[in-house]
C-alpha cells in the first residue's frame, strides 16, 4: 500500500516534466523557424531593392554583383514582383532583365541552395520571347542556354573562342555598354543638377565653368564638362561634355 501510494505520488510530478520539455522544444523550434523566415525575408528584400535599382539604372557596384550572384532564381522572383506585363514590352526593360538574370546565374557555385533551380527565370524568358525585343535572333535562346547550363552543371558557361584568342567577358562587356548608354543621357543644354544624378566631383583643378566629373559607380570613368553660368549654380547649363574616358583618381 505504501509503495503504491509513493509511485502514484510521483506521477503528477513526472508527467508535467515531459510536457514542459516537449513544449519547450516546440517553442524553440518555432523560434528558430521564425528567425530563419525573418532572415530570408530580409535577404529577399535586399535582392528586391537591388533589382529595382538595376531596372531603373543598369549600373551596379561590386556589392550589387555579389548579392545577385547569390540570389539566383530569387532575382527572377523579384523581377516578377516589380515589372508589370506592359513594362515587359519595353526594349530597355528587356535588356535590363537579361542583365540581372545573367548576374544571378553567372556564378552558380555562389547561389544559395533554395534558389538554384531557375523556375522563375525560365518563365521570365518565355515572357520576354513574345516581345519585340525578345524576338531578336538567338537573344533569348542564348540566355536560356546559359542559365540552364550553369544551374544544371554548377559551373559557368565558358565562351567558345578560337585558339590563341582572348576570352571575351560578356558580362562586363554588357555592363560597359549599359554605362555608355547611361552616360549618353546627359547632354548639352541640361543642368549641373542633371549631371550630378549620374556623376560626382573629384579632386584636382577646376573652375565653375570647367570641371572633370567621375561616374558615381566607377570613379575611373570620367568626363570633362563645360558650363555656362546662371544665377543658381545648380542650374548652370552644360555647354559641352566630352566622351567618357578612363583615368586614375585624383585626390586633393
Amino acid at each position: 500500500m505504501n509503495v503504491r501510494m509513493r509511485s502514484m505520488s510521483v506521477l503528477p510530478v513526472v508527467l508535467p516534466f515531459f510536457l514542459v520539455a516537449a513544449l519547450t522544444h516546440s517553442l524553440s523550434f518555432a523560434t528558430v523557424a521564425q528567425n530563419r523566415a525573418q532572415k530570408e525575408s530580409a535577404s529577399f528584400k535586399n535582392v528586391e531593392e537591388t533589382v529595382s535599382k538595376l531596372l531603373s539604372v543598369p549600373v551596379y557596384t561590386a556589392s550589387d554583383e555579389k548579392l545577385l550572384n547569390e540570389a539566383g532564381d530569387g532575382a527572377a522572383l523579384a523581377i516578377t514582383r516589380i515589372v508589370g506585363e506592359q513594362e515587359m514590352n519595353s526594349p530597355e526593360t528587356g535588356k535590363r532583365i537579361l542583365l540581372i538574370l545573367h548576374l544571378a546565374f553567372e556564378v552558380p557555385q555562389s547561389i544559395i541552395e533554395r534558389n538554384k533551380t531557375p523556375k522563375a527565370a525560365l518563365r521570365l524568358l518565355d515572357q520576354l520571347e513574345h516581345t519585340d525585343y525578345g524576338r531578336q535572333p538567338n537573344l533569348i535562346g542564348n540566355a536560356r542556354f546559359e542559365i540552364k547550363h550553369n544551374s544544371s552543371t554548377g559551373w559557368p558557361l565558358e565562351p567558345v573562342t578560337l585558339p590563341g584568342e582572348p576570352v571575351i567577358d560578356w558580362g562586363h562587356t554588357q555592363w560597359v555598354g549599359n554605362v555608355l548608354a547611361w552616360i549618353a543621357t546627359i547632354k548639352p543644354g541640361m543642368t549641373r543638377s542633371d549631371l550630378l544624378r549620374v556623376f560626382t566631383t573629384e579632386g584636382g583643378l577646376s573652375t565653375r565653368t570647367h570641371r572633370t566629373y567621375v561616374l558615381k559607380q566607377c570613379p575611373t570613368i570620367k568626363v570633362d564638362v563645360e558650363f555656362s553660368i546662371s544665377g543658381n549654380e545648380a542650374e548652370d547649363k552644360i555647354t559641352q561634355i566630352s566622351r567618357p574616358y578612363l583615368d586614375y583618381g585624383h585626390y586633393d
